[in-house]
């Protein structure tokens, strides 16, 4: 397939991109500096510029495209998150981006669009297992333009085509990926609240990488992507400094953290895995841990 891929230099986008190229697809990869476009012609991509916000742009770069995958994002430092402002970009990709881009895929005659969300906009789900019809109910309201996001793919399958939305879960890995989280829990500034028994379903980048190639042959339709094994999050925090031999995590009171750190999501990947036959190289965090840092 030619497919036109946003966030192509992002986390997901450069981890996924040779595997794209390996199995034949003509990538069209939008980029914005010199330096980006001679490390994708490196990958065998072909490096595309258009301002995602621009109908105009996009036209000008989408020829012949047989899909979007959708996977530009702008989520800010870990410093950052509690100020709403810094959301802004990110709101706006998810928003205005996605409605441009699946008005290029109709206009295109595109057959199909994927489109990266998230896994936490589900209700909090204590230890029962959640799959794609658990309720939503997003904890911040720094996650409504993910549901807006999907919105816009429904839109594409009302015009005939084949629309995905990859709920990711939590992400992390090497090098930017987590490198403010790793810092975090070197420093003790990540706590367990209370007795840190709600669950964190995680994802290695390497496993949401495969997971873009996998959903370019997916059935239409919403799907979890996340490990096998969500464990609860004094022992996700535990193992991660355990890795990195840091001082174990410090304990705070129930009551005493954010609902993002008190929220259960235990994310069942079955359906993705039932639909297309891929599976997660790592697991659980713990595994992916280990394996992602020296």
């Amino acid at each position: 397939m030619r497919v036109l891929l946003t966030g192509s230099t992002g986390a997901i986008g450069r981890a996924a991109l040779p595997h794209l190229v390996s199995a034949g697809h003509d990538v069209l990869a939008n980029h914005r500096s010199s330096d980006d476009r001679v490390w994708l012609e490196s990958v065998g991509a072909r490096p595309v510029s258009a301002d995602l916000f621009s109908p105009e742009d996009l036209r000008r770069v989408a020829i012949g495209v047989d899909a979007v995958a959708h996977f530009a994002t702008a989520i800010p430092r870990l410093s950052d998150m509690g100020d709403r402002s810094s959301w802004e970009m990110n709101d706006r990709l998810r928003s205005e981006a996605t409605s441009h881009l699946v008005d290029l895929a109709l206009d295109r005659g595109a057959t199909r669009f994927v489109q990266e969300s998230i896994t936490f906009i589900y209700a909090d789900g204590g230890d029962a297992w959640l799959d794609e019809a658990a309720p939503v109910d997003p904890v911040s309201d720094t996650l409504q333009s993910a549901l807006t996001a999907e919105g816009h793919v429904d839109r594409f399958r009302t015009g005939g085509g084949t629309g995905i939305v990859l709920r990711m879960a939590r992400l992390y890995g090497p090098g930017k990926t987590s490198g403010e989280y790793i810092a975090a829990v070197r420093n003790r500034e990540i706590p367990i609240v209370g007795e840190g028994d709600n669950y964190v379903s995680s994802l290695h980048i390497d496993d949401a990488a495969t997971a873009l190639v996998a959903s370019l042959t997916a059935p239409d339709g919403v799907y979890n992507v996340g490990d096998d094994e969500p464990m609860m999050a004094g022992d996700h925090l535990t193992a991660l400094a355990r890795v990195l031999g840091a001082p174990e995590p410090r304990r705070v009171p129930a009551g005493a953290g954010s609902p993002q750190l008190t929220i259960s999501h235990r994310v069942s990947n079955r359906a993705f895995r039932s639909a297309t036959g891929w599976a997660p190289k790592h697991p659980n965090a713990a595994s992916g841990w280990a394996a992602s840092i020296d």
